[in-house]
């Protein structure tokens, strides 16, 4: 069983509950008495068609990209001592509010390291921009592995 698997059978049944509350056949208009379950079940189908977009058909190299911002990230060593960006969490935009996205973890590949380890170890272009810009909102771009391939800044401003 896997997680696309699950959302889908999610989505059938929410599909049949917003049917079972709506007056028409296209599912426009609630029945009367219903307009609360009417707005739940089309949110719930609206969020689960949004969720199971990240699932690609194809077996191919597949990636895909995420808009939010960095809540966090953790590091550690390489077997030489060097230092290293680990896992980055991630709050992708749902927009119900800046602090209620979706938390994700992904890994952090080795062409975005200078993001967050800068030479000799010291601050990387993350931490030295994103006090410099207006919004911290940034696109990733994951592979099916779940690594951070690329990060850019949402808002194209300069930082000087």
């Amino acid at each position: 069983m896997t997680r696309e698997f699950i959302l889908r059978n999610r989505l059938e049944m929410a599909s049949h509950n917003l049917y079972c509350c709506s007056a028409n056949y296209l599912c426009t208009i609630p029945k009367q008495d219903k307009e609360k379950e009417f707005i739940e079940a089309t949110a719930e189908v609206e969020i689960l068609k949004a969720w199971l977009k990240e699932f690609h058909r194809s077996n191919s190299n597949s990636t895909r990209e995420f808009v939010g911002h960095i809540s966090g990230w953790n590091g550690g060593k390489t077997y030489d001592g060097q230092p290293l960006a680990k896992d980055l969490y991630f709050e992708v935009d749902t927009g119900a509010g800046y602090l209620d996205g979706d938390r994700r973890t992904f890994g952090i590949a080795p062409e975005v390291q200078d993001w967050f380890i800068g030479k000799d170890g010291k601050c990387g272009k993350y931490d030295i921009e994103k006090d410099r810009r207006n919004s911290r909102r940034i696109k990733i771009t994951v592979d099916k592995i779940e690594y951070v391939r690329s990060i850019e800044w949402v808002v194209a401003e300069d930082a000087e």
